[in-house]
């Protein structure tokens, strides 16, 4: 459904593989903390394209320690003074197992002006740099980075209770935020999914084998007909995986957000907004 990464490093392909090589070795064993793994991942990810760090076009926050290294929050942004749609934003953990938690393609929806954001949450599986690139109209290259300190978070344990965890298995929240005045040019998105996005690392306390990897893959978010975003999705991105995000404002008030999702196991889920949107 959703267009791939112009790379043999696909967040698909990355998942399935790193999930079988975790199997036969120990987190350990896949780098060392002196490792660097970046130079590598930007040539298998971009090939020999410039990327243009720190100029401003694209920001990242996230926390330098992380309380919860399985639910780390990150916020992306674009500032107001960046003008033009952007094409695609990347999302890479350096050392993670799978390192591209995410790849963000966008349509006309989007918005080609004011402050683009998307947060999620995602695992962190050790002391590393948080990478945003985003890919402007132009076809250029920025990226942001932020170094988060974290451990553990890719085999963090499933939940104990894992048949009440996937009683809902599927289910959406999706919101539509009003903005603070009506001709915005942008209001907010919400999109949380109950699923367990299990990375495919975690030991199952009862068997002590691993748990079989099982993530929402793709997302389609649409306003009406118009393509806010599509997202290839990797293990990297926390249990019910959780987007908010920015999009064009209809001041007729056309802004309810539809949402498709496809799971590792080729399951599919839908979603919308309410008519009415929510105060944020």
């Amino acid at each position: 459904m959703l267009s791939k990464i112009a790379s043999c490093f696909t967040v698909r392909r990355i998942a399935g593989v790193v999930t079988a090589l975790m199997l036969a070795m120990p987190v350990a064993a896949i780098a060392s903390d002196d490792d660097d793994p970046w130079p590598d991942l930007q040539k298998s990810v971009f090939g020999d394209r410039q990327i243009i760090e720190g100029d401003g076009v694209v920001t990242i926050e996230a926390p330098e320690r992380a309380e919860d290294p399985a639910v780390v929050p990150i916020t992306i942004s674009v500032p107001a003074t960046v003008q033009g749609p952007l094409r695609s934003m990347a999302l890479i953990i350096d050392k993670n197992p799978a390192p591209i938690a995410a790849k963000f393609e966008f349509g006309p929806a989007a918005g080609s002006g004011g402050e683009r954001r998307m947060t999620t949450r995602v695992r962190v599986d050790t002391y590393t740099f948080i990478r945003a690139i985003v890919e402007t109209e132009d076809g250029k290259l920025h990226m942001a980075k932020a170094f988060v300190k974290a451990s553990g978070g890719c085999s963090a344990p499933a939940p104990k209770d894992a048949d009440g965890a996937n009683a809902d298995i599927g289910k959406m929240m999706v919101r539509s935020y009003e903005p603070e005045q009506a001709q915005t040019a942008l209001r907010d998105g919400l999109v949380m999914i109950k699923h367990p996005n299990n990375s495919g690392l975690q030991i199952d306390q009862v068997s002590r084998g691993y748990v079989p990897a099982w993530f929402i893959r793709d997302i389609e978010v649409k306003r009406g007909d118009d393509l806010i975003f599509n997202a290839d999705l990797g293990i990297s991105i926390s249990t019910n995986p959780n987007l908010r995000f920015t999009y064009v404002n209809d001041p007729d008030g056309n802004n309810a957000v539809q949402v498709t999702a496809i799971d590792s196991a080729r399951t599919t889920f839908t979603g919308a907004s309410a008519n009415r949107a929510l105060a944020n």
